[in-house]
């Protein structure tokens, strides 16, 4: 029986938003959503504050503490729960409201409710030669906390194939990554890439249909997603993948050539007194 539940454990998790990659894993029993509303951290209890919280073992709780001169959450109840301290006072400190509908082309405007998020997007996809616009506008992490959700529940019963509508933003870069190093305008970092896909056609012996698509990602400002379109400022993903590259690449320090420069600095003083 202790075998059984011990099996069962390992193959549930908890969700949760995190900052950087956007989503995280953490076990579904023991395990807690986090975020610190002074840093803007999100992730999966990381640093292991909430687990550490004797007042927390062993219960379902969504609450904060005070620490310090920071304001640190913790949740369990849900999958993504630790979006909802976003709008918790001091309000917005990280994160905003974003634009949340579906405009498909000859249909009318979806709009959903605004969903608060570390990150806004929009995804934009076309025929590769032009052609009415598909916009989808909402919240990036939560997204991805529901995307990869559904991926595990289609990869285990196969009951679930929504994670498919995600897949192309899901394998793209991080909103983090794609906004590292972008200036900030009028309160709102902004970027879009550029990327291409084939789509599966509808008729069956079909070639698939070549597709353009562009990933806009914004912070800083309360629906900053609202207007993203083809003619606003971006770059090719080819060109994202290379700057990120080049930031992973170390820098490399004068800590290995110091005995040389010693050794020359020595030889220097003899002559030079000599």
């Amino acid at each position: 029986m202790l075998l059984l539940f011990f099996l069962f454990s390992v193959s549930v998790a908890r969700y949760c938003v995190h900052n950087e990659k956007g989503w995280c894993q953490g076990h579904n029993i023991w395990g807690w959503c986090f975020h610190n509303k002074s840093s803007g951290v999100f992730d999966c209890d990381d640093a292991d504050f909430c687990v550490s919280q004797e007042q927390l073992k062993n219960k379902k709780s969504s609450g904060c503490f005070v620490r310090g001169n920071s304001s640190v959450c913790c949740c369990n109840d849900a999958d993504g729960c630790n979006l909802g301290f976003i709008s918790i006072a001091p309000k917005y400190v990280h994160g905003q409201q974003c634009v949340n509908s579906m405009e498909v082309p000859n249909e009318d405007i979806r709009l959903f409710r605004p969903c608060d998020d570390p990150y806004c997007y929009s995804l934009l996809t076309a025929e590769e030669d032009g052609g009415p616009t598909t916009a989808v506008r909402g919240c990036y992490s939560r997204k991805m906390v529901m995307h990869h959700m559904s991926k595990h529940e289609d990869d285990k019963f196969q009951n679930n194939t929504k994670w498919r509508d995600t897949e192309n933003i899901s394998e793209m870069p991080s909103c983090s990554e794609i906004l590292k190093d972008q200036s900030k305008v009028n309160g709102t970092t902004s970027l879009c890439v550029d990327f291409e896909f084939e789509q599966k056609s509808e008729e069956d012996g079909e070639d698939p249909i070549k597709m353009k698509g562009r990933l806009c990602c914004c912070e800083g400002t309360s629906k900053c997603n609202e207007k993203a379109m083809w003619a606003d400022e971006g770059i090719s993903l080819t060109e994202l993948l290379e700057e990120i590259e080049k930031r992973n690449v170390p820098v490399q320090s004068a800590g290995p050539l110091y005995p040389i420069f010693l050794l020359l600095g020595c030889l220097f003083g003899i002559i030079f007194f000599e």
